[in-house]
């Protein structure tokens, strides 16, 4: 039997709304660990179960459980062996209902250097996250690190038998690998593959597919050494096939006008990219999207989802959010770091972040204010609803969007005050079918449309949600008074402030079901 070493740590919880479909969770811990929410799996009595990611590798990591309404009601931070747990998946039993399996690895020491990872751990636990069982698989003291960095843990799919499929990039005594392994609940390894395919230090799996294909099949995305990430597929018998390289790969193009000088816009793939299958021929990727118009060398950054063909032909794609760059300027439009994508048998959900540098938030070079940016689409990418969350120039940042079962949809990651950037919190926000999260539509922190740039010398850019019939925009100065309506308005409008002094002011939109929104704008 392995010992299990219980740790108590006193949480902080702050709830933002009450409702069975929606609410926002803010909570931290007192330990001095950042940590922030990651993997969900919505529980039988539809709350959540949630694993906060500790900052580094060698921190434990911790679980959460939120009542329907979002209320944090247990958690529990426990070792096995003295060794921490780095949580790498969470799933329903698929054996046994109230029950909850988490597949973990495990670290020992305390830098970077120093921890061992060649075991991994799978926990069964009930709805208040009392422990029923762990199991210990160990793959052999020659795997030194069984992953070589925060973003290269071990990737895990639940098959519908029961059995679990794992693939990690693996460091050796005196080489690397990729390890490829299929084993049973009771910790019996039905199939171990290692393979040198591309296995200098200097790779990473970056992300990998949640589920097979009917013929076994899954997809991973390498950083490699031959200059960014590539689509690698992996057959039944955990052979690798190269596909082709996804960072850099031109994806849109967008002519110039007739007549005028050639200055087409060309759309590329950036990087910290991720993948979902939508269905056995067709897979779906975003990461940070990237635009050139070589006329003037306009250069920034948007969002995007775009299908993919086996052989990475773009067979559809959307891109929203598209910021041009400034000089000096270092913020992104990036997708949720571990998982920007969820799919449904109707919906298509993806989450991204406006105004990071990048993901890696502990240095205050990359923590600044930022917006999230939650849509939903239907199988054929057609646009349902978008909404942005934007409050009080907050830092977010998310890892994972997660489809829920009343056709919503959940994300976690971290937050914090933008004054005080290190005062970070795990973050979790739970939105309806509709995508809002409060009974007043008006009220709710997410809102149905963008407005920027802000602070602007000229122009402000509004784009709304399809689901949005604008009636009317209006510009109030700081005490209240009018000072201008604009009536006409279209899914995307410009507004020209550039005759108005320097200051605060006030945008009022108006919809034609009669509510309201509000924005401060800051004319330069």
């Amino acid at each position: 039997m392995k010992k299990i070493c219980f740790i108590t740590l006193m949480v902080v919880s702050t709830i933002i709304g009450k409702s069975q479909n929606y609410f926002e969770t803010l909570f931290q811990s007192e330990d001095g660990i950042n940590r922030e929410g990651k993997f969900a799996v919505e529980t039988r009595d539809h709350g959540y179960i949630i694993s906060c990611d500790a900052q580094y590798i060698f921190q434990n990591d911790m679980l959460v459980k939120l009542s329907p309404e979002g209320d944090l009601t247990n958690r529990l931070i426990f070792q096995i062996d003295d060794k921490n747990i780095k949580y790498c998946g969470l799933f329903h039993h698929p054996n046994n209902d109230n029950e909850y399996l988490a597949v973990t690895a495990l670290a020992a020491g305390s830098g970077f250097s120093d921890f061992l990872q060649h075991e991994i751990a799978l926990i069964i636990f009930d709805n208040e996250l009392n422990v029923l069982s762990q199991t210990i698989i160990d793959f052999g003291d020659e795997y030194t690190q069984l992953a070589t960095g925060n973003k290269d843990m071990p990737r895990f799919i639940l098959e519908e038998n029961g059995t679990i499929t794992m693939a990690a990039h693996c460091r050796k005594t005196e080489s690397s690998c990729y390890l490829f392994a299929k084993f049973a609940l009771d910790g019996q390894i039905l199939e171990m593959v290692e393979s040198d395919f591309l296995s200098a230090t200097s790779n990473y799996l970056f992300n990998a597919f949640s589920k097979r294909r009917s013929d076994g099949s899954f997809g991973m995305v390498l950083y490699d050494n031959r200059g960014g990430e590539a689509y690698y597929e992996v057959d039944s018998l955990f052979n690798i096939t190269r596909v082709g390289k996804l960072s850099d790969r031109a994806i849109k193009v967008v002519p110039a006008p007739q007549g005028t000088i050639p200055d087409s816009t060309y759309y590329y793939i950036g990087i910290q990219g991720t993948v979902e299958y939508l269905n056995d021929s067709v897979f779906l990727a975003s990461s940070s999207g990237m635009f050139l118009r070589h006329v003037g060398g306009i250069t920034g950054y948007c969002h995007f989802l775009a299908m993919f063909s086996d052989s990475l032909d773009v067979a559809d794609i959307r891109v929203w959010d598209i910021y041009k760059d400034e000089p000096n300027y270092k913020k992104k439009t990036l997708p949720a770091r571990d998982k920007a994508i969820g799919v449904t048998d109707d919906a298509i959900f993806h989450c991204g972040v406006l105004g990071l540098k990048d993901h890696g938030h502990y240095s205050t070079g990359s923590i600044a204010p930022s917006t999230l940016t939650i849509s939903k689409f239907d199988r054929e990418l057609n646009l349902i609803w978008r909404r942005y969350i934007n409050k009080n120039e907050n830092f977010y940042d998310i890892n994972v969007i997660q489809a829920t079962e009343d056709g919503g949809c959940i994300i976690n990651g971290i937050f914090s005050k933008s004054e005080s950037y290190y005062n970070f919190y795990s973050y979790v926000h739970k939105f309806d079918a509709d995508g809002y999260d409060s009974v007043d539509e008006a009220e709710s922190i997410a809102r149905p449309y963008l407005c920027y740039p802000n602070p602007t010398k000229d122009n402000l850019y509004i784009e709304l949600s399809p689901d949005v019939n604008c009636q009317s925009i209006e510009i109030y100065d700081i005490d209240g008074r009018l000072i201008e309506t604009f009536p006409e308005t279209s899914q995307q409008t410009t507004i020209n402030i550039s005759s108005l002094n320097a200051g605060m002011y006030i945008m009022k939109l108006r919809t034609a079901d009669g509510k309201e929104y509000e924005e401060r704008i800051i004319k330069k």
